[in-house]
């Protein structure tokens, strides 16, 4: 966020692949408005491109972009070489857009009271599913939420907790759900972390981001999506701050 970096090197970290060791490198998204990426097994982060001022919710991959609900309602479209955002159209959920996720070439969102929709990745429009029986995110003033949408092993998942921002008391426990993307319908798993934010499927591992109120900054974590119990790998660099959103970084047709 708070310098521009050198795109070259940004897009040698993002497609290098080639140690043993590192673990799978990641696009990210971040609630201060940086598109980058990240090495979970070390917590290292390269920002790519110019820094938003309409943060997106989540990052997922369709066809030959990436794409994420932006903190205003708008389906946006993220060039990877480059992280030039443009609008694709709105949601119609407006600030009310929560997350994103994608399964089987179908994206997802949630929105605040927890519903789910499909999104037309050629117009943005939401369509409403259903709701999931997940809480919804508390309306006080004081209490924000944490949520992760996320696909895995052909399946789709939540997390989601609600806390105080003042005394970081727990509202709502966090918990992880497995969700029924024809009728929304939720059903808990397990307890799990508190404050994922994003999640995504490797390879067959689930990376999550958790945030870390107190200081403005993210863990990198792998989440198992049978049990809820997560490990950590390694702090982001706090350059990254709080990432809101996560995608496996790959090289896409046309993009340069």
């Amino acid at each position: 966020m708070f310098t521009r970096r050198k795109l070259i090197f940004a897009l040698s970290l993002a497609l290098s692949l080639a140690s043993a060791e590192a673990g799978p490198l990641l696009y990210v998204v971040t609630l201060t408005g940086q598109f980058g990426v990240v090495d979970p097994s070390t917590g290292a982060f390269q920002q790519i491109g110019s820094t938003t001022t309409d943060p997106l919710g989540g990052l997922v991959q369709r066809r030959y972009q990436y794409v994420g609900i932006s903190i205003s309602g708008n389906l946006d479209a993220v060039r990877p070489a480059t992280g030039a955002i443009s609008v694709i159209g709105p949601t119609g959920l407006g600030s009310n857009a929560l997350d994103t996720a994608e399964l089987n070439g179908q994206v997802y969102a949630t929105d605040f009271g927890n519903n789910l929709y499909t999104i037309d990745t050629e117009t943005g429009a939401a369509t409403l599913i259903g709701y999931t029986g997940i809480p919804p995110a508390p309306t006080e003033t004081d209490v924000v939420c944490d949520e992760a949408l996320f696909s895995a092993n052909g399946k789709m998942y939540a997390t989601f907790d609600a806390f105080n921002v003042t005394t970081l008391a727990v509202v709502i426990p966090p918990e992880l759900y497995a969700i029924d993307p024809a009728t929304g319908m939720a059903t808990p798993i397990a307890p799990t972390t508190l404050h994922l934010n994003a999640a995504v499927d490797a390879g067959g591992t689930v990376y999550a981001f958790q945030a870390q109120p107190a200081t403005f900054t993210s863990d990198a974590l792998t989440l198992d999506v049978a049990t809820g119990e997560t490990t950590l790998l390694a702090p982001v660099n706090p350059a990254a701050a709080l990432i809101d959103g996560a995608a496996v970084a790959r090289r896409l047709q046309g993009d340069r």
